[in-house]
């Protein structure tokens, strides 16, 4: 008997701890849409979110939801973000189509969390090219406006393909001018790659002509040395309105995929 009382103590003490770690989760706002618990985006941020989002579920079924949080309590990011999305239950309970786009900005981190339906068109590879791409180059100058707007909008370009739907074209313009943002800074870091070159190309002619002056003339049929092709290359990028209340999530489904970046 006494075993079996340590075992029943042991067990409601885990019964406990677990609900602790469920109720600590901060619970869906009203808009549903963002939940800016961190209190680091602006108005018209959240409004293009909430318009966004509610036009992105009519036509497809689908929940991407944007978070902010002060602190991710001790945990790792990617376990807390597929702890929250899981407790929200985003996304279609058929299609499990529902996306979480967290962001921990005291901690300096980001996470993707890419429900069951979706995974095929944002698996983990992509989901942190768009953190990458979209995201960072924002974040790392604590624009949390410009990185949230910038990332959720790609997803929603995403998520409209995958359905064969006809992108929104302010969400279409939207990502061309993001593009050209990054085929500037492409194209800039490329060039800035080819100067830091220069002088070691410069330096290796130059061993290259002395070491040949040294030998004296060569034979004018045969060769004074061979050369083998190598080189450099360079990579690129990894690859206004309102919501009423009552959002909810739909009982979708979340198994781990995504991404997570710090920055």
């Amino acid at each position: 008997m006494k075993k079996a009382g340590k075992i029943l103590v042991a067990c409601i003490f885990l019964l406990f701890i677990f609900m602790g770690s469920v109720f600590a989760l901060p619970n869906l706002t009203e808009r549903g849409y963002v939940n800016d618990f961190a209190n680091v985006l602006n108005e018209e941020t959240e409004n293009y979110i909430c318009y966004q989002g509610m036009a992105l579920e009519e036509k497809t079924g689908a929940q991407v939801v944007v978070a902010t949080v002060e602190s991710l309590e001790g945990k790792d990011i990617n376990e807390y973000s597929i702890e929250l999305a899981r407790y929200w239950q985003l996304g279609n309970k058929d299609k499990n189509n529902g996306l979480l786009i967290l962001l921990a900005p005291n901690e300096r981190k980001i996470k993707v969390e890419v429900g069951y339906g979706l995974e095929g068109k944002i698996n983990d590879g992509k989901a942190g090219g768009f953190i990458d791409d979209y995201a960072v180059p924002y974040l790392k100058n604590n624009d949390w406006n410009g990185g949230i707007k910038s990332l959720y909008t790609i997803i929603l370009k995403e998520v409209y393909e995958e359905y064969n739907i006809e992108i929104p074209s302010d969400v279409d313009s939207f990502i061309s001018s993001e593009n050209e943002k990054f085929n500037y800074y492409n194209d800039t870091s490329t060039m800035e790659s080819f100067i830091g070159f220069v002088p070691i190309i410069v330096i290796v002619l130059i061993l290259i002509l002395s070491t040949r002056n040294k030998r004296g003339g060569g034979n004018s049929g045969g060769h004074s040395g061979t050369w083998y092709g190598g080189g450099f290359g360079y990579g690129g990028f990894g690859s206004s309105g309102s919501s009423g209340g009552g959002f909810s999530g739909g009982g979708g489904s979340f198994g781990g995929g995504g991404a997570s970046r710090g920055f």
